[in-house]
């Protein structure tokens, strides 16, 4: 008799370990919150015209699209596991009945191939699926003249707009207050015209922020002289290096 209820014991703790084993099993598999997953790649199509897309390279760097306009900023996954946009700049253009939600992306989770992208107040605005588990190269305008322009123009003391025109077609800068991205290139009568051109989009009172409206410049010894797209002139730039 004491033989059959020492079994009967033994049996019962087999089982409740066994259980005890699945459930740590069951929290271990949630553990991540629905944020596991790399975050490096591609999420969405690129390809498909109108659709948002974004690529997370891992040096930190965000590119991508709303479906309109070109996206450019930084991430950095954090100890929770949660992916944090910054310094998210977008082009200007107006696209009829294009839902842009993505450029108003602060932050998002992974859960597999899905990322879930959530804006003010951690509410979500979207999901994308990954397409690819390798960044999307955006590769800038070459230039394949204007070597007069290359250059730093301007200072970036606080306050002041300056510009830094690339000899790999990119320009990047601040009209003294917002960050500026882009690319340019030669045009056909001796100047450069400015593509894609994203900023940040922060208040800054009392500043004069013209240089965000360029269009196209013309260079003159160690002065560029920066247009809008009607040709009127928003600001001349010293060179400074």
């Amino acid at each position: 008799m004491w033989g059959n209820r020492s079994a009967i014991v033994t049996s019962a703790l087999v089982a409740a370990a066994a259980a005890a084993l699945a459930l740590a099993g069951c929290a271990g598999a949630g553990s991540s919150g629905g944020q596991g997953g790399d975050p490096i790649g591609t999420w969405g199509d690129p390809s498909a015209t109108g659709e948002p897309w974004l690529s997370l390279a891992d040096d930190g760097v965000l590119t991508g699209n709303d479906g309109c306009n070109s996206l450019r900023g930084t991430w950095e996954r954090d100890d929770d596991g949660i992916v944090d946009f910054s310094g998210l700049a977008a082009t200007r253009m107006f696209c009829e009945g294009v839902d842009t939600w993505l450029s108003s992306a602060e932050e998002a989770r992974i859960d597999g191939d899905t990322m879930t992208v959530l804006g003010d107040d951690d509410a979500e605005i979207g999901t994308l699926a990954r397409t690819s588990s390798t960044p999307t190269t955006v590769q800038p305008t070459p230039a394949a003249a204007g070597e007069g322009f290359i250059g730093t123009w301007g200072t970036d003391a606080t306050g002041e707009p300056f510009l830094v025109i690339a000899e790999d077609g990119s320009v990047t800068g601040s009209d003294g207050c917002n960050r500026l991205t882009g690319t340019w290139e030669p045009d056909d009568g001796g100047g450069i015209e400015f593509e894609g051109v994203a900023s940040t989009l922060m208040a800054c009172e009392g500043v004069d922020q013209s240089l965000n409206r360029l269009d196209s410049a013309t260079v003159d010894g160690d002065t560029l002289t920066v247009l809008d797209d009607d040709d009127v002139v928003l600001v001349m730039l010293t060179r400074t290096a």
